[in-house]
């Protein structure tokens, strides 16, 4: 009886690995050289979204989230962000936090700092504050993403860049 058990899950094994698909080299180099063309024509146009999937306050540990992002578009911006950390001449209550809609963008640079990554850094003034955004952007999508505000703490975030902004 456990000879024929061993051989019906050895011959399961084998029927379930002969399923499995491997990308050759090849294809993941093109994959990834669209990857990076797609990263490089948003980035240079300033029309990007960014799917926030953690976040890191100045203060305490790391936290995941789900359901917030960032776009810029059109030379304004939308930012719905958590925020954790001390504010200074805020509204009571925290005011919006980091969520506003289509602000505009007051200052938008690019710099390359090295071949795999964009620094993107946006300034934005709402009517509660002024603040810097500052993203890396991989060539793969992944994006690491510093807010520094005049009346907050500094707060970070990771998460990937979508494919196409909101």
């Amino acid at each position: 009886m456990k000879k024929w058990m061993l051989m019906l899950l050895a011959a399961a094994c084998l029927t379930s690995a002969c399923g499995v698909y491997t990308e050759t080299p090849s294809e993941r180099q093109v994959r990834e050289n669209r990857e990076a063309q797609f990263v490089a024509e948003k980035v240079k146009a300033g029309d990007f979204s960014v799917d926030i999937t953690r976040m890191y306050p100045l203060r305490g540990s790391s936290k995941s989230v789900s359901s917030y992002s960032v776009t810029v578009k059109d030379g304004k911006m939308t930012s719905h962000l958590p925020f954790v950390g001390q504010a200074w001449r805020v509204k009571y209550g925290g005011g919006n936090a980091l969520s506003f809609d289509d602000v505009e963008i007051s200052e938008y640079q690019v710099s390359t700092p090295r071949k795999d990554s964009y620094v993107v850094r946006v300034r934005v003034k709402t009517e509660d504050d002024d603040f810097v955004y500052v993203f890396t952007i991989f060539t793969n999508g992944n994006t690491s993403l510093d807010v520094q505000s005049v009346n907050r703490d500094r707060i970070s975030y990771s998460g990937e860049m979508t494919s196409s902004a909101k």
